[in-house]
């Protein structure tokens, strides 16, 4: 975690959905780059991992669960303060259900990037297959992106 970034990437293998049938997308926490690149889907990694996944319920309310995790001896799962971790779950699920309704597509990837100084999680939101078809709709996408943040406040 030197570069006080996490990753999150989206793994369609863990998606389910919950007892009310609402939609709940399956994400991946990896703790550097290089680990990110190499994650494949639905598979137990050899590196430290923390799956996750964020429902989207009936009532519009989110929740991020933890499934399972991979080499729980490893370092970064060691030094990793809990409470840090549950406040990064809470966050990286409303962002991507927030991105998710305002775009309807999941989110491949989301970069989250410790903050201390101020207390807060920034996170950079990737989608690697949307498409858009021109500069006005990439223009628009960023404004429904920056107009529907309450994860902010939170």
């Amino acid at each position: 975690m030197s570069d006080n970034r996490l990753f999150l990437v989206y793994d369609p293998a863990f998606d389910d959905m919950d007892a009310e049938g609402c939609p709940a997308f399956g994400y991946v926490l990896l703790f550097n780059e290089a680990d990110a690149d190499l994650y494949k889907s639905g598979e137990n990694p050899p590196f430290a991992a923390v799956s996750l996944l964020f429902t989207d319920h009936a009532d519009e309310s989110i929740s991020g669960d933890l499934l399972g995790w991979a080499q729980l001896d490893a370092p970064e799962l060691q030094d990793f303060p809990l409470g840090y971790f549950f406040m990064l779950m809470e966050q990286a699920a409303q962002v991507a259900i927030n991105a998710y309704r305002q775009v309807g597509h999941v989110p491949d990837r989301l970069i989250a990037l410790n903050m201390p100084e101020d207390d807060l999680i920034q996170f950079d939101v990737q989608f690697a297959n949307l498409q858009l078809e021109d500069k006005d709709a990439e223009v628009q996408l960023a404004q429904q992106m920056m107009a529907g943040r309450p994860y902010l406040d939170s």
